[in-house]
This record gives structure tokens, sequence and C-alpha cells, in this order.
């Protein structure tokens, strides 16, 4: 069979031959050329598949088209086309070429997925600004407590304070402010009671956080004026006392913060005021608290 089919093949017209797409079919069928333009038809575009080969015969009064594709596709390698007229086997074997052809044209021309190398990204960090080693600055307190002068008192003070890395020391004055204890409630003779200090603070404050805390001392006088009395005086009197608080920091701007502060003072002796004719009228409590909020200003 196969060396009648390769007699076969010889023995037929060839009407075309080259690498591309071979046709070999009796005189009285297409040639080559008419086929090829019936698949270029249906492509719509020129024939441009490689390995292709057509044989036709005659079988009986029919004609048999062995088409070749073993060059192109290992799947059906040979289709049998059978027609009794070879112009219409000839329009077969063109539509089964083109279909194939259109296949192959898809593989072909599918997109090359282009291998990208991605670079690391060089991440830009900003260093952030290191911390002074010194600093410096003032600030301006208000004052409320008890058990520093009679009832509730109010003052103000105002302090220099030097800072290296984490610990502080500061200086300053602090007045609170004259109250009144009276000899009997309700009566007009009483004695107004004010307190003068100046203050001294060691502390700690990191400049990571808001925060800090100290100890210090407190030296001054308590000064007592007599009102509404037979025989009203001024007396004043030491004042020393230990202190020790912490207190809270908040930025508002680089060289501004609020201050937020409470503190506890512990008086080392107690004063007494009395009157000439009779006994005490007011003496200090031995402990006192007090809450400060003010302004600092200057290098954190």
């Amino acid at each position: 069979m196969r060396a009648a089919f390769a007699l076969l093949l010889l023995t037929a017209s060839v009407a075309s031959a080259d690498t591309g797409f071979v046709w070999h079919a009796p005189e009285s069928c297409p040639d080559g050329e008419d086929v090829r333009a019936r698949i270029e038809r249906r492509l719509g575009s020129p024939l441009e598949i490689h390995g292709v080969e057509v044989a036709i015969t005659r079988s009986g009064t029919s004609f048999v088209a062995h088409v070749d594709t073993r060059g192109v596709t290992v799947a059906n390698q040979i289709r049998t086309l059978t027609s009794a007229r070879c112009d219409e086997l000839a329009d077969a074997v063109a539509v089964v070429i083109a279909r194939l052809a259109s296949e192959w044209r898809r593989v072909e021309q599918k997109p090359r997925v282009a291998v990208v190398e991605r670079r690391p990204e060089l991440a830009v960090t900003h260093a952030a600004t290191p911390a002074r080693t010194w600093g410096y600055g003032v600030h301006a307190m208000a004052l409320s407590g008890i058990g520093t002068v009679p009832r509730v008192g109010v003052g103000g003070e105002l302090s220099i304070f030097v800072r290296r890395k984490s610990y502080f020391s500061e200086v300053g004055f602090a007045r609170w402010a004259s109250q009144s204890e009276y000899l009997i409630e309700g009566a007009p003779g009483r004695v107004e009671v004010g307190l003068d200090v100046f203050t001294t603070r060691i502390g700690w404050s990191p400049t990571a956080m808001p925060l800090r805390a100290w100890l210090g001392a407190e030296l001054g006088a308590m000064r007592g004026q007599g009102a509404a009395l037979t025989d009203p005086q001024l007396g004043r009197a030491p004042w020393f006392a230990v202190t020790g608080g912490f207190g809270v920091g908040w930025p508002m701007s680089r060289y501004a913060r609020l201050i937020g502060t409470f503190e506890i003072a512990v008086p080392t002796s107690r004063v007494s005021f009395m009157l000439a004719e009779s006994g005490n009228i007011y003496t200090s409590s031995p402990l006192a608290a007090r809450c400060a909020l003010g302004l600092e200003l200057g290098l954190p």
C-alpha cells in the first residue's frame, strides 16, 4: 500500500512543490496555485504554514485526498477526504488547511511574557535629629495648694532651668498670696499670712518622654500681718521645706511647652502666729500639697 501510494505521488501531476505546501493531483484537478489561492482567501492573508503535503487519487468514480500534516502537528497526522468531484475536494482540502493554518498562527502569535527583573526599592529614611546634650530655659507657673497658707492658697513662681541629657536643675522664686486666718470665724480680727520662698530642684527628665520628676528644697519667710486688731503688727518667721514631685511637659512648639506639676512640701518646722494678749491664732500645716500649671520657654 505504501509503495502504491509513493508511486502514485510520482505519477501524479505536481502543481506546487515548495517546502511550505506540496500539492499532488491528477491533471483534471485544480492545480496547486489555485488551491493555495482558495486557502489564502479563507485566511485573508498569505499562507505561511510549512510542512503540509496533499495527494489526490482516483478510487472508482470518486476522488480521495490524503492530507499529510505531520510537519505541523502530531495529532491526526494524515487526514483522508473523499468527493465525487475533484473541484469540491479541493475546496474541502482548502478548508482543512486554512483552519490548521489559523490554529498554527494563533500559537505562533501568542505574546511572549517579558520577564522583568524587579529591582529592590531603596527606602529613603531621614535620620531623627539627635537630642541636644544641653538645654536651658525659663518657666512661669500659676500655683494652687493647701497647707502652705491658710485655706486654699494661690501664688506664682518664676524659675530658670538648665538640662544636661536626662537631668535638670532649676532655681526660682515663688510668692504665695496672703490668706486670712480669723481669730473668731465671722469676726473682723484676723491675721493675713503669706509666704515668699526661693526654690531649687534637681530631677530627671528624659528627652524621649514629656515626663519629669524631682527632689528639691525651698527657703524663705512666712509673713503675718494683723488686721482689725487692737495692736496689729507685722511678723516674719523663717521657712524651710523639703519638696518632691512630678510633672508633664506637653510640647506646643520647638521652644514652648505647657507644664503641669504636682508637688509635696514637708516643712522642717512649723510656724505659729500669736496675739500679744492671747493665745495662738495660726500654725502652719506639717504638710503642703500643690498643683501648678504654666508655660516653659527655651531649648528642650
